[in-house]
């Protein structure tokens, strides 16, 4: 199959059209959380320098879903609260609640 020559300044206005609809917005919007979310964890995880191995065996994990909870992996669904907090404990890290702003 051969590549496709992309205009990014066209994808973006595409997107923004797209991101007008309000269920779009919304699920685009519930994506980023997300995803930022997972970002921190992988990030914490590594200032901390721990290895995904080594948290495979602090919890009894495995590795494949330390790593899908790290880069989500298109999974349909998203780990367990036990599963995450046994991820955080792992890492010595613990989840807050705050207010939005």
């Amino acid at each position: 199959m051969p590549f496709v020559k992309v205009d990014p300044q066209q994808e973006q206005k595409e997107f923004e059209e797209l991101l007008k609809d309000p269920v779009a917005k919304k699920a685009y919007e519930e994506f980023e959380r997300e995803y930022t979310f997972r970002q921190k964890l992988a990030e914490a995880r590594k200032q901390k320098s721990i290895t995904q191995k080594e948290i495979q065996k602090r919890t009894g994990l495995p590795q494949q879903s330390i790593s899908r909870i790290e880069k989500g992996a298109m999974q349909k669904q998203s780990p367990t609260l036990r599963t995450l907090l046994k991820y955080l404990d792992a890492i010595d890290c613990e989840l807050s609640i705050v207010h939005k702003h």
